[in-house]
C-alpha cells in the first residue's frame, strides 16, 4: 500500500478533505523520521516499534564485479511488530 492509497482510504472513511488528511499523514511521518534521527524510538501501542540501528561495515563478494567489496557502516530503520499485529497478519 502506498502513501497515496493510505490517504485515499482515510479520506473515504472519515469524510474529511483530502488536503487535511494529507497534512496529517505527512506530519505523522515527519514526526516519526525526526524522532528516529534524534536517536529515539517510536512506539505505537498495538502496532509496533520503529528504531534506528547501526549496521557494521562488512566485506562481500560481488560476482558481477568479480572481486570483494567493502560495505561501509550505516544506520537502518527497523520495525518490530507487536504481538497483536502479528496475530492479525498471519
Amino acid at each position: 500500500m502506498t502513501k497515496h492509497e493510505i490517504i485515499d482510504r482515510i479520506t473515504r472513511q472519515s469524510g474529511l478533505k483530502r488536503r487535511d488528511v494529507s497534512f496529517v499523514v505527512d506530519s505523522f511521518l515527519d514526526g516519526v523520521i525526526k524522532s528516529l534521527d534524534a536517536g529515539g524510538k517510536v512506539e505505537i501501542r498495538g502496532f509496533g516499534v520503529f528504531t534506528r540501528v547501526n549496521r557494521k561495515s562488512r566485506t562481500i563478494y560481488s560476482p558481477i564485479a568479480g572481486k570483494s567489496l567493502e560495505i561501509p557502516e550505516r544506520s537502518a530503520i527497523v520495525f518490530k511488530a507487536s504481538k497483536s499485529t502479528e496475530k492479525e497478519v498471519t
